[in-house]
């Protein structure tokens, strides 16, 4: 499951919706603004309304063409009513933030992970000391270790 991006993906809604519908459609054509879904993948969208005044994230499970699957009252927002309109946007939203590994804790992958390439780092030479950062990664059964390993010279 990946969550999925597109740059300046923004629209309106082509009808009303309640704050029970589990769909939307975006105004004719410009569904094909928004990341195309497979798999378990999806996008969170942003609604807002013309004044600016409410907002909703929903998450975005399937698009047919200028229709949305949605997912209501996502990253801590409530699932309001809407107008014809209204805006339909694209943002980066902090719940898509938040999905990202971490570099300072403890991270659990699932899935095929695949890793291509080798990292490191020259030797810098700073206030006498040389120092060479080098990162390996190693396979386990089901795991992958990173090292990561800095050693003053």
């Amino acid at each position: 499951m990946s969550v999925l991006f597109t740059n300046n993906a923004a629209s309106t809604l082509a009808s009303p919706i309640t704050n029970s519908a589990t769909s939307l459609t975006v105004a004719s054509g410009q569904g094909a603004l928004f990341p195309t879904i497979t798999g378990n993948d999806y996008f969170m969208c942003t609604l807002q309304n013309v004044a600016g005044t409410t907002t909703e994230i929903v998450k975005v499970t399937a698009r047919a063409t200028d229709v949305f699957t949605i997912v209501r009252g996502q990253d801590n927002t409530t699932a309001a009513n809407w107008s014809l309109g209204d805006k339909v946007e694209l943002r980066l939203v902090a719940a898509s933030l938040n999905d990202i590994p971490k570099l300072d804790e403890a991270n659990t992958f699932s899935g095929t992970q695949t890793f291509t390439g080798s990292s490191s780092t020259p030797a810098v030479r700073t206030n006498n000391i040389l120092e060479v950062s080098t990162v390996s990664a190693t396979a386990a059964t089901g795991t992958i270790n990173f090292d990561i390993t800095t050693q003053s010279i």
